[in-house]
């Protein structure tokens, strides 16, 4: 069971040999000035974006279908459904929606599945000023509910409107209004007469996530003798809404997408016959059979990280370059290493280049050398160290020293080396068991002067003991391990953060002990005294 699971651990750690052991990753000032310039600007552009979506500023996908309405469509309409006033361009003096004159009366009906239950419904009157200082009467529709089925269904259900607009009758008038005169109404056929009706219909915004109401004007003539039928037929429009943050989140609406209308002219004597009285205007209301269904769905958050994963990563390419000065600077500190080892005063030369890497002078203790003959040096000096380095180089030079001491020493002697073996336990036999002074409790102590001196004495000799062991296990490791090992990496070693606290931290731990054993013996001495 233990090896399946180190089989499939996706998270191993590649061992690598550290060149040099102390920071084995080549970094530069420029390399960081750039990682912050590039992880900035990576980290404001995910900001943009991120604020950007949640503002909804990202176009949402939006896919439209038509589609037959459902059994029992049905459309809500809240607040203002439709406007009914004259025509605001005219400036004739006579409005035959003043209350104080009323002309046309219009009548607003509810059409059941069964049309011998008309209802009557009431409507909204008011009078808005305008900027010019002229009223104008408005009749409002609000609130309404439109049902109908599709043909094919076996039970169809409906329910629709239709306004009629005829003339004004004292049984019909809302509280407060009156009818014209006749002499009124004989004027206002002198002029031109239109009236407008003003329907809402809703558009959703996919900025706000919410549906806005959009008017649409319709103008109508108004001319005696003549009945102006028009049918206004309703669209339906169905919004399925994805604004998940992460995971789909469906919600549906239904609302007015659009309006159609169709006209038709009849004259009185056929308003008479089915409508019993004289019909200026006919406004019919129904619902088509056909719905638009509009799919819409916002980016997610997974898309938002896409999108700005690859422009990230296109800008980080840039690192590319800085990788490359990293590498470049890596290689020449280890030709120097390399070359140093052989050339132990090659770090007291100055070699100035330029920016294309000329060199420009070399000198060494005050003395200029030439240009030309000097780069032909160092340029070997290099070539020699690239090969220095190369895997196959360092394996052929073990080889070849493993002949030369096997040639010299023998191979029974370089086996009875390497099956020389050396235990660690020595060592803490020799360095590692605390030292007890015994002292027998009979003894006569000596005087406060003498006490003090002779603890003085036992606290010099003690650190030199504790030097003398220092002294030894350095001169241990340096003839068991260290032999070989390169005075650059020790120098490096030693000149470490780490290796300097512990340092600091051993010496300061020495002191102190040596001032508490110090003022321990002195307050034995005095109590002793006492």
């Amino acid at each position: 069971m233990l090896y399946f699971l180190q089989s499939i651990d996706q998270f191993g750690v590649e061992q690598k040999l550290q060149i040099p052991p102390i920071n084995p990753t080549q970094k530069s000032a420029l390399g960081g000035l750039i990682t912050l310039a590039l992880y900035g600007v990576s980290l404001g552009y995910f900001l943009f974006q991120f604020i950007d979506w949640q503002t909804n500023n990202k176009l949402p996908k939006i896919t439209s279908l038509y589609q037959q309405i459902d059994a029992n469509q049905t459309i809500v309409q809240s607040g203002v459904f439709i406007e009914i006033s004259y025509f605001q361009k005219l400036n004739n003096q006579i409005d035959p929606f003043n209350p104080k004159q009323l002309i046309f009366n219009p009548i607003l009906q509810l059409v059941p599945n069964d049309w011998d239950q008309l209802q009557n419904l009431t409507l909204r009157f008011d009078q808005e000023q305008l900027e010019s200082g002229k009223i104008v009467n408005k009749f409002f529709i609000d609130s309404v509910e439109i049902i109908k089925s599709p043909p094919t269904q076996s039970q169809i259900s409906s329910r629709e409107y239709q306004l009629f607009l005829g003339y004004c009758r004292q049984d019909q008038l809302m509280k407060g209004h009156q009818c014209a005169d006749e002499a009124t109404k004989n004027q206002f056929y002198d002029q031109e007469n239109y009236f407008q009706v003003q329907l809402y219909i809703e558009q959703f915004n996919p900025k706000t996530k919410q549906f806005t109401k959009v008017p649409k004007f319709f103008i109508f003539d108004m001319m005696p003798g003549s009945l102006f039928q028009n049918q206004f037929t309703l669209q339906a429009g169905e919004l399925e809404l994805d604004d998940g943050f992460f995971l789909p989140k469906n919600t549906k609406y239904s609302y007015l997408s659009d309006v159609q209308t169709l006209q038709t002219t009849y004259d009185w004597a056929y308003s008479k016959k089915v409508y019993g009285e004289e019909l200026i205007s006919l406004l019919y209301f129904t619902l088509d059979s056909i719905k638009l269904v509009n799919n819409v769905e916002y980016p997610k958050i997974s898309e938002i990280l896409a999108d700005t994963g690859s422009i990230i990563s296109w800008i980080l390419s840039i690192s590319f370059l800085v990788s490359k000065y990293n590498e470049n600077i890596c290689q020449q500190k280890a030709q120097r290493e390399i070359i140093s080892m052989y050339y132990h005063d090659f770090t007291d030369f100055q070699i100035n280049k330029n920016w294309l890497s000329k060199i420009t002078s070399v000198n060494f203790k005050g003395r200029e050398y030439d240009t030309q003959k000097s780069e032909e040096i160092l340029n070997k000096l290099n070539q020699i160290a690239i090969e220095k380095m190369n895997y196959l180089n360092l394996q052929n030079e073990v080889a070849k020293l493993q002949l030369i001491i096997q040639e010299h020493l023998g191979l029974q002697q370089i086996k009875k080396y390497l099956e020389t073996k050396c235990k660690l336990e020595h060592l803490f036999d020799k360095l590692g068991i605390p030292e007890k002074n015994i002292q027998s409790t009979n003894q006569i102590l000596p005087s406060d002067n003498q006490y003090i001196r002779n603890q003085q004495q036992q606290l010099s000799s003690e650190t030199d003991i504790l030097q003398q062991k220092e002294f030894s296990l350095d001169q241990e490791f340096d003839e068991r391990i260290y032999l070989l090992v390169s005075k650059n990496i020790r120098k490096l070693q030693s000149s470490s953060p780490q290796n300097q606290e512990n340092q600091d931290s051993s010496q300061n731990l020495n002191i102190n002990l040596k001032v508490i054993n110090l003022e321990q013996s002195q307050s034995q001495s005095q109590s002793y005294l006492k």
